[in-house]
């Protein structure tokens, strides 16, 4: 976060602004800014793919409908490390009332392995190659094996209201979502604690048992939420948000099982959950 900060003052603040929401272009009365707003933008809190892309490569051309100065041009960072990439994407992605998982060293490298390039991105590229936000989660179903009637408490997108499983957590147990229509999910994010980063989850839940993040997890999909496909992803649950990056699959259906048994005992808690998708998505 230091460096981070430090290659923010000196580099990217002149046009994005000190507080990540634009600096105001020169003369503009209509609070037109130099660069576009970092704060708060789905796409960049999301899947870290987009951000690590648009430093490595920078980006050119309108941007929500938008042009920002001098051809809206995001020059290139790609001539520094991978540290250094994921050093000043972490610290974004986590300053200005911001909260996101940080961004690895190897996630870079894996980005910048499967990207090789010359050019710049576009928008409509990035949207087209990388996993984007669903943004709508009031059209989204919940269940769950356990405590299935607060099921959709767990997929408010603001994080204002949580699921929990309300006894402790044992293999087997799940929770599913199904979607308005079919997309290619490519990653999915399940928050504990929505924007929150320190301690153990909620604590205490109902009653005396704690309640926290999944212990381990397998992911399956389904197109009519009957037939189910083998797991597409496993992996063991993280704190306050547990990141599921899978090849991207078709699906309407997803359903998260929980496969481990944690000690000291505790509930499953969801606080919100994320979906990412490639292709057909509004940003």
């Amino acid at each position: 976060m230091l460096r981070g900060e430090g290659t923010y003052k000196e580099l990217c603040a002149a046009c994005h602004g000190r507080d990540g929401k634009g600096a105001p272009m020169g003369g503009a009365t209509d609070g037109s800014t130099l660069a576009p707003n970092l704060v708060g933008v789905p796409r960049i809190l999301g899947n870290a793919d987009y951000i690590t892309k648009v430093l490595l490569y920078g980006m050119t051309g309108e941007l929500d409908g938008k042009n920002f100065p001098g051809g809206g041009v995001m020059v290139p960072m790609g001539t520094n490390t991978d540290d250094w990439i994921a050093d000043i994407a972490s610290y974004v992605r986590n300053s200005f009332g911001n909260s996101a998982p940080f961004v690895t060293t190897e996630r870079v490298t894996a980005v910048r392995k499967a990207n090789p390039r010359t050019s710049m991105w576009s928008f409509a590229e990035l949207v087209s190659t990388t996993p984007m936000p669903l943004l709508n989660q009031v059209e989204w179903k919940a269940t769950a094996s356990h405590n299935p009637d607060a099921a959709a408490s767990g997929i408010n997108g603001e994080g204002t209201t949580r699921w929990e499983s309300a006894v402790a957590q044992e293999p087997g147990m799940w929770f599913q979502i199904e979607l308005p229509q079919p997309v290619n999910v490519a990653e999915i994010l399940v928050d504990t604690l929505a924007g929150g980063r320190g301690g153990f989850g909620f604590g205490r839940g109902r009653g005396t048992l704690p309640a926290g993040p999944l212990s381990a997890y397998r992911v399956q999909v389904s197109m009519d939420g009957t037939t189910w496909s083998e797991p597409v992803a496993e992996g063991q649950g993280q704190n306050p948000t547990t990141t599921i990056t899978l090849k991207p699959v078709q699906a309407r259906f997803v359903r998260i099982t929980q496969t481990g048994t944690p000690q000291p005992a505790s509930a499953w808690a969801i606080q919100r959950v994320r979906i990412f998708a490639i292709g057909g998505v509004k940003p």
